[in-house]
């Protein structure tokens, strides 16, 4: 991978797209438990989805002849190591070799997530991300992975978006283990996380795999306020100790802030679960680099309401008109979701507001200096209406992703060290709880042809005119 070049690429999950959940080998992620209960009031599930296990040299190949040189997909810890008895599944290495094939045959960079939510049954059924083996579980399972695929790896992810997988875990209760308002386990969660990070990025060094980097992909940018008073900065502090600090301080820098652990523990956090050992390994074992995935802003104003709740956009719980679903976040004393009337909204109630790509980089930089900055997520998800032939006109898209673009290249300019972009996503995919309603693609996927075929939307070509555009930034 030259140093030189900038990454252009869109992204997957393996959940979300592999199908394929029970071939060769492969063991139930928490997922498949959840999508196969009664728990999942959907009925929808991700058991066959856009089937990237037969078909990625198809999606591979159209990535390459849509100009990308970078493709950002994860994979599924179940499909490596099945079981508890940690035999190591071949067959699920051989897959992955097999997608590895393709980026090389094209030249595209892999940048490699080593779990995208989805948890193995059998650590799902221990506690999860509060089970206090997980760590140890997962430096077992990335070592596994580094030692087979070393350094044809060039960019690995330990975790995507600690931040809101232990959100939806804990707090919303929209993922499994479907828990609300549970504070102290999403506080136990976080932790943990930060303690795999650092454990699998100490198995990394151990190999020395010269040429490849690890780091760590974050889902929501910095707290913002519409007001610059104190009580609007305490509650842009309190939200940022909630969503970003507690995750992104141990991972880049290798410490908690003293007054993040005091603000949790005064909130009747049980702190028990943290030991010095392990903060010995977060000082030691830290990032290389950052993902951002980058969607909207985060504003806050204090809390008003003296409650704590969460709630999140999901396709199933509104009409699609952006009105009667929003996204809150409100924890009693701290802070809450603040309103911008002004500002458009998605289908789903979710701000548009391009400028927070800037804020967000800029922001990340005032942090946490010159680290290297991947933007790992940025996409629309529409209600896309396709014509006779199947391809859609998704201009709405496209206006997101330039709007976006433009602030994410202008922080470039002003300093930020950002070394790549990926859409999300590579193609249609299951949206989680949002099923297959909300699509984000630049490929579209035909759910009702039997062959599951592959009709590229107008701003994959879009894409392909920027990326050409912009090849020697």
């Amino acid at each position: 991978m030259s140093k030189e070049q900038f990454l252009w690429g869109s992204a997957t999950a393996a959940y979300q797209c592999e199908g394929a959940w029970n071939e060769d080998n492969k063991g139930a992620s928490v997922w498949d438990d959840f999508c196969h209960s009664d728990a999942n009031t959907t009925g929808i599930t991700g058991d066959v989805s856009c089937d990237f296990y037969h078909h990625y040299a198809e999606d591979i190949r159209l990535m390459a002849e849509g100009g990308q040189n970078t493709f950002r997909f994860s994979i599924s810890w179940s499909r490596i190591v099945p079981k508890e008895d940690h035999a190591v599944n071949e067959a699920g290495l051989a897959f992955y070799d097999r997608v590895l094939d393709e980026c090389e045959k094209y030249g595209i960079v892999p940048n490699v997530t080593l779990v995208h939510y989805d948890l193995p049954d059998y650590i799902g059924r221990k506690g999860g991300w509060c089970y206090d083996g997980v760590s140890d579980e997962f430096a077992y399972y990335t070592s596994v992975v580094f030692r087979h695929f070393g350094n044809r790896i060039p960019l690995y992810v330990t975790i995507n978006e600690p931040n809101h997988n232990a959100y939806c875990n804990y707090c919303v209760g929209n993922y499994p283990p479907n828990e609300k308002n549970n504070l102290q386990d999403y506080a136990h969660c976080a932790y943990n996380m930060m303690v795999c990070n650092a454990k699998a990025i100490r198995e990394f060094r151990r190999l020395n795999l010269a040429g490849s980097q690890i780091g760590i992909v974050q889902g929501c940018g910095p707290a913002t306020a519409l007001k610059d008073t104190p009580e609007y900065l305490e509650a842009v502090k309190f939200c940022n100790y909630f969503c970003n600090f507690c995750f992104l301080d141990p991972a880049i820098r290798g410490y908690y802030e003293p007054d993040l652990i005091e603000a949790v523990r005064s909130r009747g956090i049980d702190l028990s679960f943290v030991k010095q050992e392990d903060l010995d390994i977060m000082k030691d074992n830290t990032v290389d680099f950052l993902g951002q995935n980058i969607y909207s802003r985060l504003l806050v104003k204090p809390n008003e309401s003296g409650v704590t709740a969460f709630t999140v956009n999901n396709a199933g719980n509104n009409d699609g008109t952006g009105k009667t679903a929003r996204e809150t976040r409100a924890i009693s004393g701290w802070f809450e979701t603040d309103r911008d009337p002004s500002t458009k909204l998605n289908h789903w109630g979710r701000e548009i507001y391009p400028r927070c790509a800037y804020d967000t980089l800029m922001l990340r930089k005032e942090r946490y200096g010159d680290i290297p900055i991947y933007v790992t997520e940025n996409g629309h998800g529409c209600y896309d209406v396709a014509d006779e032939n199947g391809y859609v006109e998704d201009d709405e898209r496209i206006e997101f992703l330039e709007n976006y673009l433009h602030y994410i290249l202008k922080a470039k300019e002003d300093g930020v060290n950002v070394k790549g972009y990926y859409v999300w996503s590579t193609m249609d995919l299951y949206s989680w709880i949002n099923g297959y309603k909300k699509r984000y693609g630049l490929v579209r996927v035909d759910y009702d042809d039997e062959n599951l075929r592959r009709i590229p939307k107008k701003s994959y070509y879009w894409y392909k005119n920027f990326i050409e555009e912009h090849k020697d930034i």
